[in-house]
């Protein structure tokens, strides 16, 4: 007779199945399984596509409504009675379920289940919308499936082959090896000047460069659709930290003392390090202005004449159409900052924590009670319904809140440009505390990693009026970099109590100030 001994690797194996196939479970719940896998996918993915064109972000809602009631007949031509291009079921209480749901009732359905994400913001009286990182992977798979595109290319392996060979320089503690290296790369270097000295000019073809172009344009397109999930991954973090500060575990009171230290954890966590690195590069006017010859180039190339229309505008503005979504990362992690911070130094966080005791506590109770109490069993506690006088609406003067009212009247002064010279004249002649000025860029720069000189003046309110701001300007031709072809809006308030606006050039501290 023979026993079968068990099979640890068989196991093993079976384990790590069972422990992926649960991990694909809570994957399918997510939005861009659920979207992929929607009855009207196809309908509802090539509507957004639409709505959503390039340039196009982020909508108001009653625009976000009219682009996808012009679509309507799409989403109507399944059968009402299947699961919808949003995943749920029809619900026979909507007010057109019967002959088809109107597009305001698609679009909440899409919010609820993450498709779009809607934001309150408050430059705008109306409520906007915009795609969710779900939706983007989602499009972006599907477009991947419509190119047929091959990833596994050569210039693709060619651009994995020169981050490892740099990667593994960089990181070379060995110094004759760093060396050897070195060495070998400037014979190489030497050698294709004497080629090219002699005459013999080596290119790729023109489909291979073609192809390497397309994957740097893939790669640069991905980009974008990252900053959302940047947005999303930095609300998390917040929340994460939020959470810590409410906990009664013993963590909370080291995070509690780095923030009343002024201490950025935001940027100190790995996805506020990776987008402070790569905005710091984005908005490197060196860097920039590099790049963009560097492209211009590449555009009058014989073999970017291949490229369509499309492919060439996205090559032109590949940088410039990063600004934007990354400026608004940026204020959000600014803003998450401030709010964060304000939590904390308001002692806000302890009304919270009482709060959340009290709901532990009577949860506790809950459960102790659950298997001892029926839910059938009568409550011994009365309660009086509320009563509430009614009365004619017609009596009330609706309030339009999109009328502002009648705005008082500005003075507008004529824009004049000032230069360094004139600048430093003024400062000379105001006596302009520029130490102390010093002190407010480097206190708000350290704290967000980066300061415009509008960020300073409402972390920091100017204390002597135009001054402070004129003496921030002449601080930044000298500190500061400027992005070329913005400008921004500061206010303050002078002696009188006046406030006052103005639009300067864009000036952003990167680094603190030295002291004199």
């Amino acid at each position: 007779m023979t026993t079968t001994e068990p099979n640890r690797w068989t196991d093993r194996r079976s384990d790590a199945v069972s422990a992926r196939k649960e991990a694909y479970e809570q994957l399918r719940r997510a939005s861009t399984w659920r979207l992929l896998a929607a009855t009207k996918a196809p309908a509802v993915l090539a509507i957004l596509q639409a709505t959503f064109p390039a340039g196009d972000r982020r909508l108001p809602r009653s625009e976000l409504i009219a682009r996808v009631g012009a679509h309507l007949a799409l989403l109507h031509d399944e059968d009402e009675h299947r699961a919808d291009g949003a995943g749920i079921e029809e619900d026979s209480d909507l007010g057109e379920g019967r002959a088809g749901r109107s597009a305001a009732e698609y679009v909440d359905g899409w919010v609820r289940e993450g498709y779009l994400t809607r934001r309150d913001d408050p430059q705008r009286t109306e409520t906007t919308f915009e795609p969710s990182p779900a939706t983007i992977d989602a499009i972006q798979f599907i477009a991947s499936l419509e190119e047929h595109r091959p990833t596994t290319t050569e210039s693709r392996l060619q651009l994995v082959v020169q981050q490892f060979e740099r990667l593994a320089e960089e990181t070379e503690t060995d110094r004759d090896v760093r060396l050897a290296d070195l060495q070998r790369r400037r014979e190489s270097i030497e050698r294709e000047i004497r080629d090219l000295a002699e005459g013999e000019l080596m290119l790729p073809s023109p489909e291979a460069s073609v192809d390497r172009l397309r994957d740097i344009l893939q790669i640069a397109a991905e980009l974008s659709g990252d900053f959302l999930q940047y947005r999303e991954d930095l609300r998390g973090v917040d929340l994460h930290l939020r959470e810590q500060i409410l906990s009664p575990e013993s963590s909370r009171g080291e995070i509690l003392e780095q923030l009343l230290a002024g201490d950025d954890l935001l940027g100190q966590s790995t996805v506020g390090r990776t987008f402070t690195a790569f905005f710091r590069m984005l908005n490197d006017p060196v860097q920039t202005r590099t790049t963009q010859d560097l492209v211009d180039r590449l555009l009058e190339r014989d073999f970017a004449r291949s490229l369509g229309r499309a492919e060439r505008e996205r090559l032109a503005n590949v940088f410039s159409d990063l600004y934007e979504p990354a400026q608004e990362v940026l204020d959000v992690k600014t803003e998450l900052y401030r709010s964060l911070a304000r939590f904390v130094r308001s002692q806000d966080f302890r009304q919270h924590r009482v709060l959340l005791e009290a709901l532990q506590e009577a949860q506790g109770v809950a459960l102790a009670q659950k298997d001892e109490v029926s839910t059938r069993a009568p409550f011994g506690l009365e309660l009086d319904l509320s009563r509430v006088r009614l009365s004619s609406v017609a009596q009330h003067r609706l309030k339009d809140p999109t009328d502002p009212g009648a705005p008082a009247e500005a003075e507008v002064h004529d824009a004049t440009s000032l230069s360094v010279e004139v600048l430093a004249d003024l400062v000379r002649t105001n006596d302009i505390d520029l130490v102390g000025l010093t002190s407010h860029v480097n206190d708000v720069r350290g704290r967000a990693g980066q300061a415009s000189i509008g960020e300073v003046l409402r972390e920091r309110p100017a204390e002597q009026g135009l001054a402070s701001v004129i003496g921030l300007m002449f601080l930044a031709t000298s500190h500061a970099q400027e992005r070329e072809g913005s400008t921004e809006i500061v206010t303050w308030r002078e002696l009188d109590g006046r406030d006052y606006a103005a639009r300067i050039p864009a000036y952003y501290f990167l680094d603190d100030l030295p002291v004199e």
